[in-house]
């Protein structure tokens, strides 16, 4: 499943790519997130809770920042598993930033992959909800940047 789109944030471009790197603020913006720890510059670990069509999901997973081009380019890869479900996600992830007057223009675009349990359940249920999820993060995102 493929995702982009484009998020307008009211603060500095620094601004924003300090929120984005901090586990602490990832943890508050991420829906479902239970926590997030940074293992170093460039490696998370994680835990997401998750309904989906009355499936609740476990994520447990990884993310790898396989190109930091601090503060205008963000490439990242990460896998998540449910033991429950026996579904594994993956996903392929790039955000740029650009500087727009006293604002940042954030740019992304994902790609999204469900084996297991989650796979079953349609691709139009699924890109539903991670839309959904995604919108909230982005807001929250935004939130947090420009307080």
């Amino acid at each position: 499943m493929q995702f982009d789109g484009e998020v307008a944030i009211g603060a500095d471009q620094q601004t924003v790519w300090e929120t984005i790197s901090d586990p602490e603020v990832l943890v508050l913006c991420v829906p479902g997130a239970e926590e997030v720890e940074r293992i170093s510059d460039t490696h998370y670990k994680g835990t997401i809770k998750r309904g989906i069509a009355g499936v609740n999901v476990q994520l447990n997973g990884e993310v790898e920042m396989n190109e930091l081009t601090p503060p205008d380019r963000m490439v990242a890869d990460a896998k998540g598993e449910d033991e429950l479900t026996g579904s594994i996600m993956t996903a392929d992830a790039q955000m740029d930033l650009t500087a727009n007057g006293d604002g940042t223009d954030l740019s992304y675009t994902m790609d999204v992959e469900f084996t297991g349990k989650l796979a079953t359940l349609g691709s139009r249920i699924m890109k539903r909800k991670i839309q959904s999820d995604m919108n909230t993060f982005f807001d929250n995102l935004r939130g947090r940047a420009e307080e």
